[in-house]
């Protein structure tokens, strides 16, 4: 006859409960045992295997082990273990798994520890991190995040199902150091300016490492050599290198129309790249790039004079995407930039780069007598604080008539010294 301890009968008091008393669990003495009055928590112990119990708590029951680590001595505080519930684990089958994780305790192992570290493996998967980050740079309303999170799942491609610990500073230099042997400078910076900010997330926010294995990795110092030849490199193109960039830019292409939309605007290669036409109001002759949109997090506006208005014309014929200039490939963003401009180099014969067509925009419009303030704003440049706060006025007309100046000299020259060639060198 199987007799219940005293926690289970009404008629003992929880004065006359034995703490420590130890029965055989079984499914019907747990079925009767309660919580005594006045108390947050108690545990029955089984009497078969020692550190064996259910633990009874308001919110529920929970089978449990506890142990003490092989090795440590009776001083070390004892662990414990959740096993599962009984609506789910009757006493046999729970007193089997403690039966065995006792047994893995005798073997030298810990098994709270282990499940700890799992459950830390568990949050600390490269790829799941990733697509929590996407999911706060989207949050926070971050514009380049679908460029910024596709560079870092591609570099990081090889370590997706590893564990964010096992990723090495050396791991990172190596990535980093390849796209530079192979040329692409531009894409080894931003990996490692994207890639820092991502395990910086990590740290601070997901909290699954406690230091940045980039920190402290910081771009060479420039040489001598290297300071020259980026002033040669980053430059305003001549009027007849503009007529030769814009010729080989190809209208009948995408990349070709993308071209000669930085040409005319001055707008940065995201800019241009992500413009929806929900942000071409052709009624009010402007395209409104949005705060979320623009690197300082303010709104732009782009005048849209005759020639960009015929190009935005051009664009119409491919309605598959509500980008403006959308990948013929995909129908999303334009990717490859690297080997579209360095295909636009060969074919036009002037070695630039994209944002050497803002500082050129920013240039002409000082060549064409337009002020000071006012080339800044076409470039959607922040006002100083004080002038931001206290002086509103947008300057809409001197902005479209900077526009139309510029607009209107590139259709001149274009003109004039047409080089137009026929087809086309991208896709």
């Amino acid at each position: 006859m199987e007799i219940a301890p005293p926690w289970c009968c009404p008629r003992h008091s929880p004065a006359e409960i034995a703490p420590l008393t130890k029965t055989k669990l079984t499914d019907a003495i747990v079925s009767r045992a309660t919580l005594p009055e006045g108390k947050n928590e108690v545990v029955l112990w089984d009497k078969e295997v020692t550190g064996f119990g259910l633990r009874i708590r308001p919110g529920g029951r929970t089978w449990i082990v506890s142990y003490r680590p092989a090795g440590q001595g009776r001083s070390a505080n004892m662990k414990r273990l959740k096993l599962g519930v009984p609506s789910v684990m009757n006493a046999t089958e729970a007193r089997n798994r403690a039966r065995a994780e006792l047994g893995k305790v005798a073997g030298g192992g810990d098994p709270a520890a282990e499940r700890t570290e799992q459950r830390r493996r568990d949050k600390s998967r490269i790829g799941d991190l990733l697509d929590r980050y996407e999911k706060d740079l989207e949050r926070r309303g971050y514009v380049n995040r679908r460029v910024v999170m596709a560079g870092l799942r591609t570099r990081l491609k090889g370590s997706l199902a590893g564990d964010i610990r096992d990723l090495s500073g050396a791991d990172l230099a190596s990535i980093i150091e390849k796209l530079e042997r192979a040329g692409q400078e531009g894409a080894a910076e931003d990996f490692r300016s994207r890639c820092r900010a991502f395990l910086s997330w990590c740290v601070v926010k997901a909290k699954v490492i406690n230091a940045n294995p980039l920190a402290g990795f910081r771009k060479e110092r420039a040489t001598r050599a290297d300071k020259i030849a980026k002033t040669q490199h980053g430059r305003a193109l001549t009027d007849d290198e503009i007529i030769k960039v814009w010729n080989a830019a190809t209208p009948s292409t995408v990349f070709g129309r993308l071209v000669r939309f930085y040409i005319l605007t001055g707008c940065r290669r995201g800019e241009g790249a992500g413009l929806t036409w929900a942000m071409v109001d052709r009624s009010a002759a402007q395209i409104d790039l949005p705060p979320q949109f623009v690197k300082q997090g303010r709104g732009h506006i782009v005048p849209i004079a005759p020639a960009l208005e015929d190009l935005l014309d051009a664009c119409l014929i491919d309605g598959r995407s509500d980008l403006v200039f959308a990948s013929p490939r995909t129908g999303g963003r334009v990717s490859g930039w690297t080997q579209l401009v360095k295909a636009l180099n060969r074919a036009s014969g002037v070695d630039f780069d994209l944002h050497d067509l803002r500082r050129t925009f920013r240039t002409g419009l000082s060549r064409l007598g337009v002020d000071t303030e006012t080339a800044e704003l076409a470039l959607g440049h922040a006002r100083s604080d004080l002038e931001a706060i206290y002086n509103r006025d947008l300057a809409t007309d001197a902005l479209w008539d900077a526009f139309d100046k510029w607009a209107g000299h590139v259709t001149r020259i274009t003109r004039e010294q047409s080089l137009e060639t026929a087809g086309g060198v991208f896709a």
